[in-house]
């Protein structure tokens, strides 16, 4: 039961997945087929090298050694809103709030102030930061492998709506969090392990080279035999059933977009760049963004406006994007969930307005 909680959409795409071969048997034949696994390998390989920078513990350490200058709730948060907002890039969305949340967390014990809306903040920060690089999240990974863009005409193209998501960010954060000195009791440093940290970005940057010569293939056994010699942990802690919900989203969704009904509804809208946004923000408020951009992409080549969609979306419901639910289950409070929506509906009201006139 404490498993299906945790991984409650992988069950939930498994269960559609058992419905619809079930309805649509010949469904099975094509399975493997649906699967992008370009998009697989290159997030396997992203997820190993992200945990191996956790486990590093560099990113507690430097938190831990910069709250001894952040006198006020205000400063603290600008601090960790963009610190989320910028590792997030490179880290996606998701492992990232695996690596700031707990030190969030952890600051219960160094503070004697609330932070459920630092953590609130840091789940609209990633999933800002996260939409400027085809790594910073999953629907950015497949669609950048689907649009067949290069890696610095994908950030010249999601640079606008970054911009605008990450100055509206640092108003909200100014305008949210109030100057309220902070009460620090105690502070303990964790040890880094900079070796793994410092072979870990060699490996990031030799993957982001592979991301834009298409060698993702040849890179897997090289990043699989450095970490079984130098730090096996990373197979033990490696997120895999991300890795299975996302295949099952491949499928599933392949699978609907061939259904007869969902094809005739799509194909009655005029699929102008300004709908495929606008069905990219709608879809994934109810089926979140990864599903949503796999989705919208059965019907639509405009990988621009998809992108924008999906990305924009992220900080509206708190279904919209994986990363909001990984964040407040941290918390552990069902207040949380309703705090969240009183920050990120606004936010994503703006910020979904702005980024419409830039596509109008």
């Amino acid at each position: 039961m404490k498993l299906i909680k945790k991984e409650f959409l992988f069950f939930i795409f498994l269960f559609l997945f058992l419905i619809f071969i079930t309805v649509y048997p010949k469904e099975i034949n094509y399975i493997y087929d649906y699967i992008g696994w370009s998009t697989i390998r290159a997030l396997s390989v992203l997820l190993l090298l992200t945990t191996a920078l956790k486990l590093s513990n560099i990113f507690d350490y430097i938190s831990a050694k910069f709250v001894t200058f952040l006198h006020t709730e205000k400063t603290l948060a600008l601090f960790f809103v963009m610190l989320s907002m910028f590792l997030s890039m490179f880290l996606t969305n998701d492992i990232t709030l695996f690596v700031v949340v707990p030190i969030t967390i952890s600051l219960k014990h160094i503070i004697k102030n609330d932070i459920t809306k630092l953590v609130i903040f840091e789940a609209i920060a990633v999933n800002v930061g996260s939409l400027l690089t085809p790594i910073g999240n999953p629907q950015n990974l497949f669609l950048f492998r689907e649009w067949g863009v290069g890696f610095y005409d994908f950030l010249r193209i999601m640079s606008p709506v970054f911009v605008i998501s990450a100055v509206l960010l640092f108003l909200f954060t100014l305008t949210v969090f109030p100057k309220k000195p902070l009460e620090i009791t105690d502070i303990k440093t964790p040890k880094p392990d900079k070796f793994l940290f410092f072979t870990t970005i060699v490996f990031f940057i030799v993957f982001i080279f592979a991301l834009e010569m298409h060698f993702v293939k040849i890179l897997i056994p090289a990043v699989i035999m450095w970490f079984l010699i130098i730090k096996k942990e990373v197979f033990l802690k490696f997120d895999y059933f991300l890795i299975f919900t996302f295949i099952l989203m491949f499928i599933d969704f392949n699978i609907i977009s061939n259904i007869d009904f969902v094809k005739n509804i799509i194909s009655s809208i005029n699929l102008n760049s300004l709908n495929v946004f606008n069905l990219s923000v709608a879809a994934s408020q109810f089926m979140s963004n990864v599903p949503a951009a796999i989705f919208v992409s059965k019907f639509s080549h405009d990988y621009q406006a998809i992108a924008y969609g999906v990305n924009v979306a992220g900080n509206g419901f708190i279904i919209a994007s994986l990363a909001n639910i990984i964040a407040l289950r941290f918390l552990n409070s069902s207040k949380a969930y309703v705090d969240f929506h009183k920050y990120s509906i606004p936010y994503f009201i703006l910020s979904y307005l702005l980024v419409f006139v830039i596509l109008d």
